[in-house]
């Protein structure tokens, strides 16, 4: 045996994040590096609840990379966020293009973050908000569904191959 394992559920995570933020927010100023920028944690929040919500949904698969399920590809049509991102797809490239020299998994994070937070304006943000409302899923998993759906085609307009992502991924071990 090389090491200790240790598994925690994300709801202890969660505690133990909370909980180093708390201490870092009383320090004031020792951990001024952490209170600098608090993206990441925001980002690790938000993909343990796009996970975790994922569970019940089953909108794209657990393993890396990340690829969408029959349920997935359902929402992708239903919820018109393949028909936003083929309209817009020009544009939606030339966001992506600054990543264009970055590996794959470095490409995908930023898709993923991107989608996260993109506004995809009137009528159709209006228009996913009432697909999910109406089936139930949250705007989170449908965004996540377009963002996945969109790093194929970006991948792909770039010339990498999604198989490539996990080489990249430093949570992986190779």
């Amino acid at each position: 045996m090389d090491g200790l394992v240790i598994k925690v559920g994300w709801e202890y995570f969660l505690g133990i994040m909370l909980g180093l933020l708390g201490v870092a927010w009383y320090s004031n100023g020792r951990f001024s590096k952490l209170e600098a920028s608090m993206e990441w944690v925001k980002f690790i929040l938000k993909e343990l609840k796009i996970t975790g919500e994922n569970k019940d949904t089953k909108a794209f698969t657990v393993r890396s990379p990340k690829s969408l399920t029959p349920k997935g590809k359902d929402l992708l049509e239903k919820s018109g966020i393949r028909k936003y991102i083929e309209e817009n797809k020009d544009a939606l490239l030339e966001l992506c293009e600054k990543k264009k020299e970055a590996n794959p998994y470095e490409a995908q994070q930023y898709i993923f973050k991107l989608f996260d937070s993109f506004s995809f304006g009137l009528p159709s943000d209006n228009e996913l908000k009432n697909f999910s409302y109406e089936e139930g899923i949250s705007l989170d998993i449908i965004r996540r569904v377009g963002a996945i759906h969109f790093r194929d085609l970006c991948l792909d307009s770039f010339g990498m191959e999604k198989e490539d992502i996990d080489r990249h991924d430093p949570t992986k071990n190779e």
